[in-house]
């Protein structure tokens, strides 16, 4: 590579910095400018209710959100600053893995394109912020410090190499702080040291099983809440993730495979398959045995694999697997640049155009909506259609509240069955610790605002078109005094329905359903 004070390096630094600085000041420029989606303003709910970890995922995600919204206001801006300031750390890291693996110029430029193009990370994964944020970053990191280290290990004096440990035990750690598919890290690199003849003495070492340890210390936060909780994490986890049993139907099989497929881009989901193929065959500019591909096989395959074999037996998101698509992004970059031969070659450059076109796409409908679906299709079906309707229902319901004052009780609740629909909720109308989600499930509300604080009181009763349930009907007899339906509030977007709001007063709160009854 020539210098980068050359009349070349000098284009290549503006081309870098503009793939990564340009889409970052559009991600900052428009989060602001539709709602909260549905786990967005979960996480929201876990930012105002600090804790060592939450139900569903540990406590990353709430700090990143707390954080945000201390700097710039409980706003969706706030909520989501994060988000494209952690894709732009994962760009740089996917750009350093790719110099490490292959010092070109064009590998840098194609992995920067690539993420970008994927609509799952440059759309998605840039704009909502998620607990895979976090995770992409110490993810990566963790990948990174993993070729530096072990791709010379040999040469490495000993008080490095222990430094190497210890720096992979704390981002392992931070990892599982972020979301739980952090924990395949450790099975990735036990793997990894197990085919790989010259470092599988390591296995018999004390540092591996001390970086272990390093990584649960880190992650004590969440042990200690599943201690205080009964394992309530663990086993909705083990239960939501893993499955109890065997569950197989074609239907969600073909929801798990068609949604990778079109959160990866139709044509970069078969380019990543096959590229990984390829390389497990050797075929690839790499020497055999080496180092850095190994590892970045085991990092990409394991995690691909793991949740595609649960998703035969137990219904998985499509996003799941979202980490081994992510580290298989720098393969497909050296190939772009080294596979001269290779078949793959126009397809990824027709992937990569595919992909930005299906973010540009959902960008238009999302500010603009060209496509309307015919009214027999369910609103929910456009997914755009969850980032609207929330704002505009709390200043309904603010009108609505303020025509009945009689209605009002001290406290008064919201009440929705559907924790995502409180989690709005609780954000719009400024009222996190006056909902309650009152659902047959377990959910995250069962740590919050105890509903019991509620009985004798009045509330108002918020459930949609996508989780549509009559209050009346749902709940058992004898839970409310009165349930009194109120006029369906219809959202519209460019002149027809988006979604649809159904909101019932509460009057006279008597039990809490689906809990056993608190005594005194």
């Amino acid at each position: 590579m020539e210098g980068p004070l050359s009349k070349k390096g000098r284009h290549f630094l503006l081309w870098v910095l503009g793939i990564l600085l340009l889409p970052t000041f559009f991600r900052y420029g428009v989060i602001g400018r539709f709602d909260l989606g549905n786990d967005e303003a979960h996480y929201y709910m876990y930012s105002l209710h600090p804790a060592l970890s939450y139900f569903d995922h540990p406590l990353m995600v709430a700090l990143l959100i707390r954080t945000g919204i201390s700097l710039f206001g409980t706003t969706s801006f706030g909520v989501r600053f994060f988000a494209p300031t952690l894709f732009f750390v994962s760009s740089i890291l996917l750009t350093m893995i790719a110099v490490t693996l292959l010092p070109r110029r064009k590998v840098v430029l194609w992995t920067l394109v690539l993420v970008n193009a994927i609509p799952l990370f440059g759309y998605l994964g840039s704009m909502l912020m998620l607990p895979d944020a976090p995770l992409s970053v110490f993810w990566l990191l963790y990948i990174l410090v993993s070729l530096v280290l072990f791709g010379r290990y040999e040469q490495l004096s000993r008080g490095v190499r222990n430094q190497g440990w210890v720096l992979l035990g704390v981002l392992f750690g931070l990892s599982l702080l972020s979301k739980y598919n952090g924990v395949l890290l450790a099975p990735a690199t036990f793997l990894f040291l197990y085919f790989s003849p010259n470092l599988r003495s390591l296995l018999k070492s004390f540092m591996p099983y001390l970086a272990l340890f390093i990584g649960f210390v880190v992650a004590a936060p969440l042990f200690l809440w599943n201690l205080q909780n009964g394992g309530a994490s663990f086993s909705f986890q083990m239960a939501h993730g893993l499955g109890l049993g065997f569950h197989f139907g074609w239907v969600s099989f073909y929801q798990m495979v068609f949604g990778q497929i079109g959160y990866v881009s139709p044509i970069l989901f078969f380019v990543i398959l096959g590229i990984l193929w390829g390389f497990l065959r050797g075929k690839a500019p790499f020497p055999p045995r080496s180092r850095p591909l190994a590892i970045l096989l085991w990092f990409s395959f394991l995690p691909l694999i793991f949740f595609n074999l649960i998703g035969v037996i137990h219904p998985i998101l499509p996003h799941w697997p979202a980490m081994g698509y992510l580290t298989a992004i720098p393969l497909m970059g050296i190939l772009r640049q080294e596979g001269i031969k290779s078949r793959a070659l126009p397809w990824i450059d027709r992937g990569a155009v595919l992909g930005l076109s299906m973010s540009a796409l959902v960008t238009l409908q999302l500010f603009f909506r060209p496509l309307v679906l015919p009214a027999s299709v369910p609103l929910w079906v456009d997914i755009t259609n969850d980032l609207f309707g929330f704002r505009t229902m709390a200043q309904k319901i603010q009108l609505e509240i303020a025509a009945h004052p009689e209605k009002m009780s001290t406290p008064f609740f919201f009440a929705a069955e559907h924790f995502n629909t409180a989690d709005e909720v609780a954000f719009y109308l400024d009222r996190p610790y006056h909902t309650i989600c009152l659902s047959h499930r377990m959910t995250q509300f069962d740590f919050w605002t105890d509903p019991h604080q509620m009985i004798g009181k009045n509330g108002l009763f918020i459930t949609t078109d996508k989780y549509n349930v009559d209050p009346s009907t749902y709940y058992p007899t004898g839970t409310f005094d009165q349930v009194i339906p109120l006029r369906p509030i219809v959202i519209l977007r460019r002149g027809t329905p988006a979604r649809i709001f159904y909101l019932y007063w509460l009057i006279g709160f008597r039990q809490v359903p689906f809990r056993q009854q608190k005594e005194g």
